[in-house]
């Protein structure tokens, strides 16, 4: 199964489909950061080196899934109707893999990444967790992957998945403070 086939499986139009209580200011924010982090890294004097050098890793796709990395974040939270919370505890341990084993974001690994960090963080902070058939479908990929993904994040992040309030309201607090350019265009 695809990314991308899963996805139409589900809903063909992500937006169509979104509740009011999901966070679209803190979705968007988190969406700013990635593709920041994706413009940046490409800068990067040995991009393709690092990149290829990340080709047999579990997160590597061989291909950069149709979905964008907002419509994914918004189905992602859609479906598990996570909490805020939740969000940022994600995004810590993508930081926390991306320093502590070197793990450069490209386009062929940040959607696997994303969807497997927030899945440790639903484990780690939700109390309703849903079965692997139902988060298969909501990733677009097997079962299986989703396993050995979430056994190599785990390990990646050396099982390390506490996060200090401390750690968690430095996060909290920068990505507040970003300007969420959906809300900037609207007010033009």
């Amino acid at each position: 199964m695809s990314i991308h086939s899963s996805c139409n499986e589900i809903s063909t139009d992500i937006n169509s489909s979104i509740e009011s209580k999901i966070n679209e200011s803190l979705l968007n924010k988190i969406n700013l950061i990635f593709k920041v982090v994706l413009e940046e890294n490409k800068k990067l004097q040995n991009y393709s080196e690092k990149s290829m050098s990340q080709k047999n890793m579990s997160f590597y796709s061989n291909y950069i899934p149709s979905i964008s990395i907002k419509n994914y974040l918004f189905r992602i939270v859609n479906y598990t109707e996570i909490e805020d919370n939740t969000i940022i505890i994600a995004l810590i341990y993508i930081d926390r893999i991306c320093e502590m084993a070197k793990i450069m974001l490209t386009p062929y690994n940040i959607h696997k990444i994303i969807f497997t960090a927030i899945l440790l963080a639903i484990k780690y902070n939700e109390d309703i967790i849903f079965n692997f058939e139902y988060y298969s479908k909501i990733a677009g990929i097997s079962i299986k992957e989703i396993q050995i993904l979430e056994k190599d994040f785990s390990i990646l992040l050396r099982f390390k998945f506490f996060v200090s309030k401390e750690h968690f309201e430095k996060y909290k607090l920068y990505i507040d403070n970003i300007d969420d350019e959906e809300e900037n265009s609207k007010k033009i």
